[in-house]
């Protein structure tokens, strides 16, 4: 092979064995996000009802939680992220009538509930972390570059992002059922 032939390594600003794409907006409505929530939170015997409400450039958050009485909470969701197949955001504003500040027991309560391992909970930070890698292969790269929460929907803005070949490419011409 001439070295004209030979392959060359690829530059810093462009990652081989990889297709790239910029500027997807992924669109999910507030009856998907309410079915989603209400899913994982069904096993909480704390939260009455509980609903997403994406309007006015945010994400908010309503809860009706038993405790001896019914509460009805607010908060909203800021700083969504997702990286290496974990989605991250914050809850602020959480109150209970709009002005006395909740603690964090009632968000422990939702990810306790979860199966071990699939999302965390940071209280500091009142950060909390989804692993979706069950949902979204780690060679998928997203860069989140805006969030939009309007008209019933939050709209996903993805920057520059990729998705690695590498296993996809290495499992070209092999037989699938070699190993039975």
């Amino acid at each position: 092979m001439s070295s004209a032939q030979e392959s060359v390594a690829p530059s810093v600003d462009l990652p081989s064995l990889s297709v790239r794409w910029e500027g997807l907006v992924v669109t999910i409505d507030a009856n998907t996000l309410n079915t989603i929530i209400r899913k994982a939170t069904r096993h909480v015997r704390e939260i009455e009802d509980i609903l997403i409400e994406p309007e006015d450039g945010r994400l908010g958050l309503s809860l009706r939680v038993r405790k001896g009485i019914t509460l009805p909470l607010k908060g909203h969701v800021t700083s969504i992220r997702l990286k290496h197949g974990f989605l991250g955001f914050s809850v602020s504003d959480l109150t209970a009538f709009g002005v006395v500040p909740v603690w964090d027991w009632i968000i422990r309560k939702i990810i306790d509930k979860q199966p071990a391992g699939s999302a965390f909970f940071y209280p500091d930070e009142k950060v909390v972390v989804i692993n979706l890698n069950k949902v979204i292969p780690q060679e998928l790269s997203l860069q989140v570059s805006e969030v939009i929460c309007e008209g019933g929907e939050v709209k996903l803005v993805f920057g520059p992002s990729q998705y690695r070949l590498d296993r996809l490419i290495n499992e070209i011409g092999t037989d699938p059922f070699d190993n039975e």
